[in-house]
C-alpha cells in the first residue's frame, strides 16, 4: 500500500474528527486558525493524520494517528516525516509535543522530553497545554 500525505482540505476535518476521536484523541480545537492538519490517503481513503499549531518558528504537533488495519506499515513514520519536511520548508526550528501514550514513539525520531516548565510562552498558551491534554502528559522537544 502506498501512501500520498498532504494539507487536508476543509471538507475533510470530519473525517479526522472522527479517525482522532476513535483513537482518543483530542479533537476540541481542531478548526483554529492557525492548527494545519494533513492527511494520508490510501487511495482515496482517509487513512491517517497529524496536525501543526504553528507560532512563528515553533510549533506543537497535533495528533498523529492511523486508522485502524493500516497500522505497522509506516504509515505513521511517513506522516511525521511529513510534517517535518513542511517544517523545514515553512522555517519552523523548534516542535513541540504532549503525549499520554507515544514517548518511545518519538524518541526515535530525535524527540526530547522535557520539564512542562521549559516549553516556550507561545505553546504554553495553548489550549492543549492548558486544558486539553493532562497535566500528566510528557512534554517532548525536537530543535531542527
Amino acid at each position: 500500500m502506498e501512501l500520498t500525505p498532504r494539507i487536508a482540505r476543509e471538507n475533510e476535518y470530519r473525517a479526522i474528527m472522527h479517525l482522532l476521536a476513535s483513537n482518543q484523541l483530542p479533537t476540541a480545537d481542531i478548526y483554529e486558525k492557525n492548527i494545519t492538519f494533513f492527511v494520508g490517503l490510501e487511495g482515496e481513503e482517509i487513512v491517517a493524520t497529524i496536525g501543526i499549531e504553528r507560532y512563528e518558528n515553533e510549533a506543537l504537533l497535533r495528533s498523529l494517528c492511523v486508522k485502524e488495519g493500516f497500522k505497522n506499515q509506516t504509515f505513521g513514520a511517513q506522516m511525521l516525516s511529513h510534517l517535518l519536511s513542511f517544517c523545514d520548508t515553512n522555517n519552523i526550528e523548534t516542535l513541540y509535543l504532549l503525549t499520554t501514550t507515544a514517548e518511545h514513539y518519538f524518541r526515535r525520531y530525535g524527540f526530547e522530553k522535557i520539564a512542562r516548565e521549559e516549553a516556550s510562552a507561545a505553546i504554553k498558551q495553548t489550549r492543549e497545554f492548558q486544558d486539553i491534554c493532562p497535566i500528566s502528559a510528557v512534554v517532548m522537544k525536537l530543535t531542527r
